[in-house]
Parts: structure tokens; sequence; C-alpha cells
């Protein structure tokens, strides 16, 4: 009997301590999103989700590596935040993330993740971390290159882009486009377009487009022709106000003149009549 049950008791024995091995293993699995996507001077947060052995507290470093580049910068622990990047870090049971207070284009790079959960063991893992800067809304205005007069359109964002001119009816013009990388690596972008006769005649649309999102503009016609006439306005009026300043000037000359005239005749004219009068009366005599 006691032979027929030592089999079952041996195999028992040996299921405990199997199980009691494998509760002994580390045991530490994470799981992060591969590539994030910030906004340029909003927060942008990395998260990632482990899992541990029950009650084992994990530790958390993260450390950042630019595009292009082998060097790591070790950033910051839940201990120690970056300061001049606003860089935090924060762990608790099952997360672990690092948070930008703002983003720069300069935060774009590689992430890498090393979470320390002592007898649990370790793990790593990476996040690639894009910027964008949606493009502002192009500025369309007209433009004046000695005898090369057409329209200019303007824009600001990143990553590289390129501004497309159109009419109406959806036809592509050709035109010159230069881009400007600026101190904060954002693109200002600049394209010109000739144009003979009259600029308002046809609607000219200019387009800045990434990944079929579209920021568009024309050129304002009535705004532009009212600002026209103003400029016009204020050139002619100092000339009108320097004409009516002359002739006051003129004038007021002639008046003094003729004063002056007058303040010498009559006294003439009194002697003239004084004399005349005399004359008569003697004559009478």
């Amino acid at each position: 009997m006691a032979t027929y049950h030592f089999p079952k008791i041996l195999g028992l024995i040996v299921i405990f301590f199997s199980l009691a091995i494998e509760a002994n293993k580390p045991f530490t699995t994470m799981q992060c999103e591969s590539s994030v996507t910030g906004i340029h001077n909003h927060r942008t947060v990395l998260v990632c989700e482990y899992e541990s052995q029950p009650g084992q507290k994990c530790h958390s470093n993260w450390s950042y590596q630019a595009v292009h580049s082998n060097q790591i910068e070790n950033l910051c622990t839940e201990k120690k935040a970056n300061a001049r990047k606003q860089r935090r870090c924060s762990t608790d049971l099952n997360t672990t993330l690092l948070i930008i207070e703002e983003t720069e284009i300069s935060d774009e790079g590689k992430y890498h993740i090393l979470l320390d959960c002592g007898r649990g063991g370790y793990k790593k893992a990476k996040i690639n971390l894009l910027v964008e800067a949606p493009y502002t809304v192009p500025q369309v205005t007209k433009s004046d290159r000695g005898d090369e007069k057409g329209l200019s359109c303007t824009t600001l964002g990143y990553p590289l882009a390129k501004l497309q001119w159109q009419i109406e009816n959806g036809i592509n013009l050709t035109a010159n486009y230069s881009s400007l990388r600026r101190e904060d690596k954002l693109y200002n972008l600049t394209t010109h377009l000739s144009v003979v006769g009259e600029l308002c005649s046809i609607n000219y649309i200019c387009s800045v487009c990434i990944e079929n999102a579209c920021k568009s503009a024309k050129l304002d016609c009535s705004k532009t022709e009212k600002n026209v006439q103003l400029s016009k306005q204020k050139r002619r009026t100092p000339g009108v106000y320097l004409s009516l300043g002359f002739i006051m000037i003129i004038f007021t000359l002639l008046a003094i003149t003729l004063l002056f005239d007058w303040s010498h005749q009559i006294p003439r004219a009194l002697a003239r009549s004084k004399s005349t009068t005399t004359n008569l009366i003697e004559n009478t005599e």
C-alpha cells in the first residue's frame, strides 16, 4: 500500500519545489510605445507599463540619444530631475514615465529606459520621439522686385515642407522657393510667384501641406486695393498741404504789397485834393 502511494507523494513534492523555484526566479515585463509624436511648445509624456513580482519596488533611469548621434545623455531618475530641459521622471507600481514640459525640436531622438526591479530583474526599452510644429497659415502679399512683380507667400513650422502655388482650377504653378532654418530649428519657408498683368484678375492660392493636411491662403484684393488707395492718399496729402500753404503765402504777400501801396497813395491823393481845392478858391476870388 505504501509502495503504491509513494510515486504520487514524490510527484507532489517535485511539483511543489518546481513552483517554489519558479516563484523565486526574476520576473519583469515592460511594454512601451515604439514611437511618439510631440507638439512643439506643448507637454509630451513618454509612458512605459510594466509588471514585476508582487511587492517588488522598481526604479527607472531615462537617457537620451539625439538624432544622428551615438552619444547618450543621462536625463533623470525619480530622485533627480533635469531642470534645464524641464524633464521629470516618475515610477509607480506599474508605470514609469518621462515628462517634457515644453517640447522643443531638439528633443527629437531616442529615449532609452532601464527598469531595475531588484530581485525581479531588469528590463530595457526605447522610444523614438518625433516633434511637430504645425505650420502657420500662409501669409500672401504683393512683392515688387524692380522690373519683376508678383506675389510672395511665407509660413513657419516643422518638419520641412514645401509651399505650392495654384490657381482656382487646381493647376500647379512654378515659383521660386527658399527655406531658412532658424535657431529654434523651425523652418521659415518663402516662395515668390511672378505675375504678368493685374494681380487680382486671377485667384492665386498658396498652400503648405504635410501628410495630406494643407493650409491655404490667397491675396485679399479688397484689402490690398484699400491699402493702395490709402497709401496714395497719404502721398497726395502732403503735396496738397504744401500747395495750399504756398498759395496762402502769395496772397499774404500781395495783400501786404497792396496795403503798402495804399498807405503811400492815400496821403498823395489827399494832398492833390487839397491843392486842387486851394486853386479853385483862388481862381474864384
